[in-house]
């Protein structure tokens, strides 16, 4: 993520402004953007609709400015959109919006908006959309159906907004900065060798069992960890709370072995249940190489496993999101979620203990963090003062800090210092 911390309170007309240039510079050439004047009040009823409340909940939804007849209609989620339009067009207002916020939910439906030949907006009608779509940002099995290459703004909570053309995000306005597209460290170097033992043990496990079936490559399992990952990320993220995770050697499972570094308070004993990660992991690989070879592959990837069509890997692939949503719901407890680099829960409620202090740290300018930027580690809150303690302490470890405003960092240590990465996903 980068963000101007210096500049001024941004409102919808900046906004605006910075999102027609964000447009401009798709490499995806898509249709021409809607006139300045009509994107600003988008962004103004969407931003006045995020103050407001339904029934005691916030306003959350999606409204893309697109024509009736820019959709097909299909079977419906999840392979298709089910189009519902008005008998009469209701007013884009912020009011009006309200009212139709749960109707439209977040997670499965949008509203289409649509301007007359006066430039005037009116809300045509609601598009069920699936759930399939939120895998593109937290990873999954399916990507679900396009949306057409249209301005898309998501109301997130009050006074953030995210800009998208269809699926693929622009920027995004949380608390008056705008946050606009920055590094993604799962697309590293760096990252993949933290958890490379992780991949070694598994596909060792695996050619243990002696399988008859198709080899499965060793980016399956770095993609399949990493979408589960991401989704616990945007989960804690969406709920606005933060939190940390704290991804320990592989080496450092006995957390006696910390216990002048980390206190965690609600630590687990059974080690078959906190290897379920693992074990799962193993699971779907081997079911992915049988189903592979039955169709002839004589490897299988992240790509096979999106495309084959089989019951069992489905409910695998829902076991991962039960993963992913509990893994998320114990990074609500105050302290840090604690788990080794096998993904085996240690536990959760993690205090960083030690004296060691951190009094600068480095910010990555690029993926692989070969140039940086000094900064003062007391120019961050508790939570990421506590990554960078404890990195300093435990070099081998790997954090990433949620924080309630939205904004991620993965912390780990490079040469000796405190390095982090600002990611947005």
């Amino acid at each position: 993520m980068i963000v101007d911390e210096t500049a001024s309170i941004v409102y919808p007309p900046v906004f605006a402004e910075h999102v027609a240039e964000a447009w401009g510079s798709l490499e995806s050439h898509p249709p021409e953007l809607i006139s300045l004047r009509c994107l600003t009040n988008v962004l103004d009823v969407a931003y006045q609709s995020s103050f407001l409340m339904e029934e005691g909940q916030p306003v959350r939804c999606r409204v893309i400015v697109s024509e009736f007849a820019d959709w097909k209609q299909g079977e419906g989620p999840p392979t298709g959109f089910h189009v519902l339009r008005f008998a009469e067009p209701r007013p884009f207002t912020a009011q009006e919006i309200r009212k139709l916020a749960p109707a439209a939910s977040y997670y499965r439906s949008i509203l289409g908006v649509r301007l007359d030949e006066e430039e005037r907006l009116t809300i045509w009608g609601i598009i069920q959309t699936g759930t399939r779509w939120v895998n593109r940002v937290e990873g999954g099995r399916f990507d679900g159906t396009p949306l057409p290459p249209q301005f898309v703004v998501h109301i997130l909570g009050a006074g953030r907004l995210m800009a998208a053309c269809g699926y693929q995000r622009l920027l995004e306005l949380n608390s008056g900065q705008i946050l606009k597209s920055g590094l993604d460290p799962f697309q590293s170097q760096w990252m993949p060798i933290h958890f490379r033992s992780f991949r070694e043990w598994l596909l060792e496990r695996l050619k243990a069992t002696r399988l008859e079936g198709a080899e499965v490559e060793g980016c399956f399992i770095r993609t399949m960890a990493q979408s589960v990952v991401r989704r616990i990320l945007s989960l804690v993220r969406s709920r606005g709370h933060g939190g940390m995770l704290i991804f320990l050697p592989q080496d450092s499972a006995d957390i006696n072995a910390l216990a002048s570094n980390l206190r965690i308070r609600c630590p687990f004993e059974s080690r078959p249940a906190t290897e379920h990660f693992s074990e799962l992991m193993l699971r779907g690989m081997t079911r992915l190489s049988l189903v592979g070879h039955r169709h002839g592959y004589q490897s299988v990837t992240w790509s096979d496993y999106q495309k084959i069509d089989d019951p069992t890997l489905a409910e695998i692939d829902e076991s991962f999101y039960e993963i992913a949503h509990l893994f998320a719901d114990m990074m609500a407890v105050d302290g840090a979620l604690v788990l080794t680099k096998r993904l085996e829960v240690i536990g959760f409620g993690g205090e960083v203990l030690g004296e060691r202090a951190v009094s600068e740290v480095f910010r990555s300018l690029d993926l692989e963090g070969e140039h940086t930027e000094r900064e003062r580690a007391d120019s961050s809150g508790t939570r990421h003062r506590s990554a960078y303690r404890f990195v300093s302490e435990v070099p081998e470890s790997l954090v990433i800090v949620v924080s309630q405003d939205g904004a991620i960092r993965f912390v780990t240590s490079r040469d000796g210092r405190v390095v982090y990465w600002p990611f947005l996903p």
